[in-house]
Order: C-alpha cells, then sequence, then structure tokens
C-alpha cells in the first residue's frame, strides 16, 4: 500500500509537470500563459496562444516548474526507493530523524534505538532494497500516446493498449523475452533482399517495448535502428549495439530512441548503416546476413545523466568494419 502511494504521487507530480503538447517533463525553460500554464520552450516557439485556454504567452519563466522538473528523478528515486542514499544522512553512526521511521513506528521509548540503529544492518537493508527494486522495476511510462513503427500501420496508443494492439495486427512480428539482469541480447538470421523491410517488436521484461527496423535499400544497402515506447526521458536509460556479421562485420552503439522520433531523423547518421558494397561480403550461401542486437539499461539515471550517442560512424556515412 506504501509503496503504491508513493508511486501515485510520483505519477501525479509527473504530470503536473509535463509540458501539454509534447508530454514531456525535460529539464529546459518554461514559459507560461497569462493564465499560469505552462510550455517547454521548444514548444512554446511553435505555438501563438495557449493550447489549453487560449489565452495570450507573456515572457516570464515559470522558475519553479523549472527547479522542480531539474530535480525530478531525484524526487522519484526518494519516493520510490526508501533505502536510497537519498534518503538517508548519516551524522555520527547515526541514522537522520527523518527516516528513522521509515519501517518502525518510533515513540519516545523506541526513538532512541532507532537512532542508533547499527550501521550494518542499515547498509544492507538499503543494498536489498536497491537490488530488489532494480531487478524488479520496469521504467515508468510517460503520459500520452506513441505510434506503431511496425510497417506502414498508423496507429498512435497509449503505452497500456499497444501491447494489445501488436499481438492482434502485428503477432508475427512481436515477441516476448526476459533480459539477463540489466542487459538483453539476441541473434537472429535475415533473408537479403533488395528494397525490403524487416520490422519487429520486442518486450523485454524489466525494460520495454521496443521497435526494431531494418531495411535493405532498392541498391543493396542496409540500415537499421531500434526505438523504445516511451518518452524521450526514459529513453535515454538505454544503450544499444547492432552487428551484422560476415566476412565484414559492421556495427553501431547508441543511445535508443523515442519511437516519437520520426524516422526521417535517422538519414543523417544516427543508425547503423552499411553499404552495398560491403553488405555483399556479409551475406552467406544461403543469401542471409547474421544480427545480433544488445540493449543495456542504465539503472537510476536521470534525463540529463543519461547516456550519449557514440556511434561508430561518426565521421562516415558508412559503419565501421573489422
Amino acid at each position: 500500500m506504501v509503496e503504491e502511494i508513493r508511486a501515485m504521487w510520483y505519477d501525479i507530480l509527473e504530470e503536473l509537470l509535463q509540458c501539454p503538447v509534447c508530454l514531456e517533463a525535460t529539464q529546459t525553460m518554461k514559459y507560461q500563459c497569462t493564465n499560469g500554464h505552462h510550455l517547454c520552450r521548444a514548444c512554446r516557439m511553435q505555438l501563438q496562444i495557449c493550447p489549453i485556454c487560449k489565452s495570450n504567452f507573456i515572457q516570464t519563466r515559470n522558475l519553479a516548474v523549472e527547479q522542480i522538473s531539474d530535480k525530478l528523478h531525484d524526487i522519484k528515486i526518494s519516493l520510490l526507493h526508501p533505502y536510497h542514499q537519498l534518503n538517508r544522512r548519516v551524522l555520527q553512526n547515526k541514522v537522520c530523524v527523518a527516516t528513522q521511521t521509515e519501517n518502525t513506528v518510533c515513540t519516545a521509548s523506541t526513538s532512541s534505538a532507532c537512532q542508533t540503529e547499527p550501521m550494518a544492518q542499515i547498509k544492507t537493508a538499503m543494498k536489498n532494497e536497491e537490488q530488489k527494486s532494480a531487478f524488479i522495476l520496469a521504467p515508468r511510462v510517460g503520459r500520452g500516446l506513441y505510434p506503431c513503427r511496425i510497417g506502414a500501420c498508423t496507429a498512435e496508443l497509449p503505452h497500456g493498449r499497444m501491447i494489445g494492439h501488436l499481438r492482434y495486427y502485428h503477432m508475427n512480428m512481436f515477441h516476448e523475452f526476459t533480459a539477463q539482469d540489466t542487459t538483453f541480447k539476441k541473434k537472429w538470421m535475415l533473408e537479403y533482399l533488395c528494397d525490403c523491410k524487416y520490422d519487429f517488436a520486442f518486450q523485454i521484461k524489466g525494460m520495454g517495448l521496443f521497435f526494431l527496423n531494418v531495411i535493405v535499400t532498392p541498391t543493396g544497402g542496409l540500415m537499421a535502428h531500434m526505438q523504445i515506447v516511451n518518452c524521450i526521458a526514459v529513453s535515454k536509460q538505454f544503450t544499444y549495439t547492432l552487428e551484422v556479421v560476415g566476412a565484414l562485420n559492421a556495427s553501431y552503439t547508441g543511445v535508443v530512441k523515442s519511437c516519437r522520433v520520426l524516422s526521417k531523423e535517422y538519414s543523417n547518421g544516427n543508425c547503423l548503416r552499411v553499404p552495398e558494397r560491403n553488405m555483399r561480403h556479409t551475406v552467406d550461401g544461403k543469401n542471409l546476413f547474421h544480427c545480433n542486437i544488445t540493449v543495456k539499461r542504465k539503472l537510476d539515471q536521470g534525463a540529463s545523466n543519461g547516456p550519449q550517442d557514440n556511434p561508430v560512424n561518426v565521421d562516415a556515412p558508412e559503419a565501421a568494419f573489422d
């Protein structure tokens, strides 16, 4: 019950801080209308009036929303992980009074015992709680609609309805897996056909729902990228590595993008790209090419601390080969 209440208050706070247009609680400047509704800077620059009340915007920034958004990750940890180090301030081998009632109701006769709880027990409880939470909890899902990235499907659904949609309409492309701790690995083979597209949806327990799109161009080149059905802030917790293995090996490593990112934004090289002349060397005698994918999650990373793109092919339009 206590855990549900903590999660409820975090959801409420996150929803209050979200921009009503892009549905992101980003750590950017927040502008407001005359009635106090706030928007992120990117959305404000595209609108002339408030999308909620239709009133005019003013130049005043909402500093309270900005500062709370900046601390949102720490607030989340404090609420959902009661034994995290953020919740405990140790002074002279004593637990801060603010946390002494976490699991014990301290009266006048017991408060001294609470304050002098052995440090070994405290550290053990903290470690067990953090490991338990890290193993069980998948990242929280951002509000709003998410587009289906299977084929030419135009469906846009809340996260809670997306899995049902995939099972019913795209059952041959939908797969469910379990990750090993915070790492997921998968190998498979695909037929090398020009002007062909392979789309997959993966529900990975403890991580989330992902789309993988592999495209073989009309000229025989390959492009592939991975997206998560979640908001941009959560997507930064994940990195992925795509490999095409053969006589020549190509690989790409980068941050998983939200499925709200348009596919055309991958044209600048933020994905695995293999030219036709190199793909010919990766195909085996049965006209198949081997693919490996690895997805890793960085636990307890805030949006601002998420890993940055680290593609192998930053300086050239082609993937790296060995």
